[in-house]
């Protein structure tokens, strides 16, 4: 099997169980069950041989880089999910150099001007008046200047309520810039796409490469470097995590842990089996695992904790007898 042909989730998993091990307050139970998962297929112990070549190769780079990817590892547990997909990106590579970028990011975002931790939000007020919240796990640089308001966001998401005042008001991410027309909206970068949604007013979206596009309340978006997707309405519960709130309207289960995830130090996995069950209401963020114990008695499922932070959704076992 070549370098790069291993599956993301066995990556993955080689990540969760570097950063479970590592931890000081780690279980001898936990130590038996990476013992099981590492024997029970060649390419387990293949990307733990590799999760080994990288810590060798991070050891080697400059202190204030190793600590900001492979350091984290045993920090904070608010530091785990962004740890665990650094390590990913660094496995999947197979190397270290072909990444740095990765960790360049990752040593900004140590550095940012506000960051937030996994499950953290924070809301603050703004020089001219506005507000910033700031979501889960993300970070962003506040750069006010004579001439222009500017938010770099860094990882993660924010949403903005801009204040009257005469200079521009931008956010700049990788694929570009938006231009606030006062306004409310959040910025949302994930899956190598910038996500937009406006509460109030409208935006301009102004991609590297491409037009400007207007998007006005009520609908959302998503753009990349090279041009903007068709807008499209606001999709229910938008933003609610400013309120500390998951909504759920008829939305399938595996896409509401995947947004649960964000919010809980950790992993949630979902079985391919109950992906596609459907779930509705309104859940309060602060409390990950009622969240959970909620959709257990709502759906037929169960819930199964492979270690402290990684929990399994499955099918719930038939009564016998």
């Amino acid at each position: 099997m070549s370098r790069c042909a291993l599956p993301r989730d066995v990556l993955e998993a080689a990540a969760h169980w570097y950063v479970q091990l590592n931890d000081e307050a780690a279980r001898p139970d936990e130590h038996a069950a990476w013992e099981r998962w590492l024997a029970a297929d060649a390419t387990h112990r293949e990307a733990w041989e590799r999760m080994q070549a990288l810590e060798q190769r991070l050891n080697s780079l400059p202190g204030d880089v190793a600590q900001a990817t492979l350091g984290t590892a045993s920090a904070a547990r608010a530091k785990r999910r962004r740890t665990v997909k650094l390590l990913t990106l660094l496995l999947s590579a197979g190397t270290v150099g072909a990444l740095l970028p990765d960790i360049e990011t990752g040593w900004r975002i140590a550095r940012a001007d506000q960051r937030t931790g996994t499950g953290e939000r924070r809301r603050i007020e703004l020089a001219d008046g506005g507000t910033l919240d700031i979501n889960t796990a993300s970070a962003v640089d506040i750069d006010y200047g004579p001439d222009l308001r500017l938010l770099r966001l860094l990882s993660g998401e924010i949403m903005v309520q801009t204040a009257n005042d005469p200079r521009p008001f931008e956010v700049h991410i990788e694929h570009g810039a938006i231009r606030a027309l006062r306004t409310r909206f959040s910025v949302r970068r994930d899956d190598g796409q910038t996500h937009i949604a406006v509460f109030e007013h409208a935006v301009e979206i102004r991609p590297h490469t491409g037009p400007v596009v207007r998007i006005d309340h009520g609908q959302q978006t998503a753009f990349s470097a090279h041009g903007v997707s068709a807008p499209a309405p606001l999709e229910p519960g938008a933003g609610a995590w400013r309120d500390g709130k998951l909504i759920a309207l008829d939305r399938r289960l595996d896409d509401f842990l995947a947004e649960l995830e964000r919010h809980r130090p950790g992993r949630i996995a979902c079985a391919p089996e109950v992906a596609g069950l459907r779930l509705s209401g309104t859940f309060r963020l602060h409390d990950t695992d009622a969240v959970l114990e909620t959709i257990a008695e709502s759906l037929p499922v169960r819930l199964r904790h492979l270690t402290r932070y990684w929990v399994k959704v499955e099918a719930a076992r038939e009564k016998t007898g």
